[in-house]
């Protein structure tokens, strides 16, 4: 290529019309240097120039396609969840849309992308739709998918009444729960029945007198309309006999777990054949008299809490199932008498202790300070829970306690356990230095006398910081306090009772500015440096700009190149831009510029074909990158955050700036004279 250049500028001198070529073969117009003047010689017709292919825009997008989101539905009244939508074709400035409205959207990577739906959208049943669309060049918007927002299943917990006398007229019941929705219908039986919504825990229905004619027991519940919806767990209803009434149970009430009771019922309308039914069991029965039944309740009826129905079913002809009477089946108050062990020093392992007492069960929990912990149940007088190292680890008192639920339980007098303190000691900081700009770094403590409740501070501001062992403590130093050189002082604090504060420790905040050339400054600051080509070594030069995945070099065209370390001093994350100065003069500067990041100078032609990004020859070369200061030249490189090659540099981040001239012998294709690097 120079020797086709060189005989071109031969050319030159006895026709100043003839097109020169360019850098990759192809013609380019040279300035006559007799521009201005008048000749009499006959015009001479200029060759045909041929341009440089335009290249394609790498910026123009497919349009997206999507195959599917996950999840595809969510339920009325729900929070917003977090979406996948999949396919293809997507890039990093393609979102997601809901109804046609960009959500905040992450990329992820060509197939996939997510995002939060508004929680606002799931307050109403409906579809939402959601599609992808790529802003232009190229894009568009992809075929809508649909998300479903559907019920809930409604969870039906009480009826009030929970029974009426057969024969009753119209009757009105509390329908309560939780998850009801506009359209929500309560089926009596197998028919529903006229509903009305008050809120989404309470539903009032109106059974017809038609249902209410004869003695049974209606199982009653609720069913929310599509999409989703669905049925609720039943409750029975009864519908009474009023040939057979109840009024008393004795006992009325039995502790959870009890081994089998005997129970007398008392009232009227009893007959030899009426049978006592428990929550619908069917119990051996003794018939007494008329206003008396006996009957066993076994043990296995016995094992769970609750409100449970004591009713009297009388046979045929009449009879019927009497108003339903509550046997109640509780948890007693348990009672705690002693903690082994009764203490432990601070910062102790995990240990288990015993809770020694009565009226304990298998649902029975221990709590600590009133917080449930996992419990082990032993007998009826004896349950362990592990106090944990983050419980142990500071001085105090913990309250223990047992707990049975309701209904019935409650919560016995609280147990005192002991916990004791002492004064840190901070030895060393592991790392003791940092980079200044560092993310959030997490150190390492050594020391003694650490425990689980000791907190650190770094500057004087506690931060998040967790034990390891009593000799040992990791701690997360914020961003905020490691972005300049210099020192950030760090102590260990122990609670109270005892405890105290250890001597401080400093953090040390530094770059690392060894064989950089040129510290960047400030976001904003221009350096401007003097290419001094003469004086630079000549080395393989590059056969054409563009990409750094296709670029070559020819060892046979040996051209000068220069090379400066940068660092970003910043302290903050900085964009490196870069780019040629070229004269005004009406010369064509041309130069291939480029970025490397690493903080080394490359070694050889391999190293130096591993460049960040892109080698830019000007607006006449691959991609378009160009000098902000090109003069007259289509040929002045530059990388820059405006158009898009510039180098990204985290704080205190070294790169290498590689700029080569095009030609040092060309008087047409001059190299340019300065380069001038900003840090934005």
């Amino acid at each position: 290529m120079l020797q086709i250049r060189l005989w071109l500028l031969a050319l030159v001198a006895s026709m100043l019309l003839v097109p020169l070529a360019c850098a990759d073969g192809e013609p380019r117009t040279p300035i006559p240097e007799d521009a201005g003047t008048t000749t009499t010689q006959e015009p001479t017709t200029p060759a045909p120039t041929t341009e440089k292919p335009k290249p394609p825009n790498p910026n123009e997008a497919p349009v997206p396609v999507v195959t599917s989101v996950s999840p595809d539905k969510g339920l009325v009244g729900a929070v917003g969840p977090s979406i996948i939508i999949t396919g293809n074709d997507f890039v990093s400035r393609t979102v997601i849309q809901l109804d046609g409205v960009p959500l905040a959207t992450t990329f992820v990577s060509g197939t996939e992308l997510r995002a939060t739906l508004p929680t606002e959208k799931l307050a109403a049943v409906g579809t939402l739709r959601l599609s992808a669309g790529t802003s232009p060049p190229g894009g568009g918007a992809s075929k809508e998918v649909l998300f479903q927002v559907e019920n809930p299943v409604p969870q039906l917990t009480s009826l009030s009444p929970l029974s009426v006398i057969a024969g009753a007229g119209i009757t009105y019941v509390d329908v309560n729960g939780a998850q009801f929705v506009q359209g929500a219908k309560v089926v009596f039986g197998t028919t529903d029945v006229p509903t009305t919504f008050v809120n989404s825990g309470k539903l009032n229905a109106t059974i017809p007198a038609s249902l209410l004619t004869t003695s049974s027991s209606v199982p009653v519940k609720v069913v929310n309309p599509a999409p989703g919806g669905g049925a609720s767990t039943t409750i029975a209803f009864t519908v009474a006999n009023p040939s057979a009434h109840v009024t008393g149970v004795n006992p009325s009430a039995a502790f959870v777990g009890s081994a089998q009771i005997a129970m007398s019922v008392t009232g009227t309308g009893f007959v030899n054949g009426s049978k006592l039914s428990f929550n619908g069991t069917e119990l051996s029965t003794t018939f007494v008299s008329t206003g008396k039944l006996d009957a066993v309740v076994p043990a296995s009826l016995l094992n769970a809490a609750g409100d449970f129905p004591v009713t009297v079913v009388n046979p045929p002809p009449g009879g019927g199932v009497s108003a339903p009477t509550v046997f109640r089946v509780q948890y007693p108050t348990p009672s705690a008498t002693s903690l082994s062990p009764q203490n432990l020093p601070a910062g102790s392992p995990p240990t288990e202790i015993t809770v020694t007492g009565v009226g304990f069960f298998l649902t029975s929990s221990i709590t600590f300070d009133n917080a449930p912990t996992a419990t082990t149940y032993v007998d009826g007088t004896h349950l362990k829970a592990t106090l944990s190292a983050a419980q142990l680890a500071s001085a105090g008192s913990i309250a223990v306690r047992v707990v049975n639920p309701a209904p019935g339980g409650g919560s016995s007098s609280a147990l005192s356990f002991d916990v004791r303190n002492g004064v840190p000691v901070l030895d060393s900081l592991d790392p003791n230095s940092v980079v200044a700009g560092s993310p959030d770094r997490t150190i390492t403590l050594n020391g003694s006398g650490f425990v689980a409740a000791s907190s650190v501070k770094s500057n004087g501001i506690v931060v998040q910081s967790a034990y390891v062992s009593s000799t040992q403590l990791t701690a997360v130093i914020p961003a905020n306090q490691l972005l300049y050189a210099g020192q950030v002082p760090i102590t260990v604090t122990n609670p109270a009772p005892g405890g105290g504060t250890s001597a401080t420790r400093n953090l040390m905040i530094g770059c690392d500015t060894s064989n950089v050339d040129v510290a960047l400054g400030a976001i904003g600051t221009t350096t401007t440096l003097s290419t001094n080509f003469a004086s630079a070594t000549p080395m393989s030069r590059w056969t054409d700009s563009g990409s750094c995945q296709t670029v070559t070099i020819t060892t046979s065209n040996q051209q000068p190149g220069r090379y400066w370390i940068v660092q970003n001093t910043a302290g903050v994350p900085i964009t490196l831009s870069a780019w040629a100065v070229c004269t005004a003069s009406g010369l064509q500067d041309d130069a291939f510029l480029t970025f490397y990041r690493r903080p080394t100078l490359p070694a050889s032609d391999i190293e130096r074909l591993g460049c960040a990004f892109f080698v830019a020859e000007g607006l006449n070369g691959p991609g378009g990158y160009a000098s902000p200061e090109l003069g007259v030249s289509g040929w002045c490189p530059g990388l820059t955050k405006a158009n898009g090659g510039g180098l990204t540099l985290g704080v205190c981040e070294k790169a290498v700036v590689h700029i080569q001239p095009y030609s040092m012998t060309s008087t047409t294709y001059v190299p340019p004279p300065q380069i001038r690097l900003k840090a934005e």
